[in-house]
């Protein structure tokens, strides 16, 4: 096994894991988010609607396994992948409507960047390795 993989979150230093933590949170609350929002604007039992769902949950569930796995390159990934639902509350909010759902994704967006760049460099302080 590389030092740039770990077999378990439980062999990681209490800093690398805690902010691993805010990242996962974080990003499982965006993909609720997600899922009621697009929930309660179209019918999810539609095709328009698992479409719709599907196209917005598919860049952040291809990474969810690297980042259980805790594998750096797969958060550096994460920075360049949250760009766009940032981007997608930014627009949100714009709509008096959405407001509240624009906001909340603009703050899990935040969260989730901020834990991943504190993992990415408490990871490389504790190992030595990065992406």
């Amino acid at each position: 096994m590389s030092s740039t993989e770990t077999d378990s979150a439980g062999s990681l230093p209490a800093s690398v894991r805690n902010a691993r933590l805010l990242v996962l949170g974080a990003a499982y609350a965006l993909l609720v988010l997600i899922f009621l929002r697009t929930g309660l604007m179209l019918s999810m039992v539609s095709i328009a609607g698992m479409f719709a769902f599907g196209i917005q949950v598919l860049p952040m569930g291809l990474l969810l396994p690297g980042l259980h796995a805790s594998r750096p390159r797969t958060y550096a990934w994460l920075g360049f992948i949250v760009q766009f639902y940032f981007i997608h509350g930014v627009l949100l909010a714009f709509n008096p409507d959405r407001l509240a759902w624009g906001l909340t994704h603009i703050a899990l967006t935040v969260l989730i960047f901020c834990g991943l760049i504190a993992f990415i460099r408490r990871y490389r302080r504790e190992f030595g390795a990065g992406p």
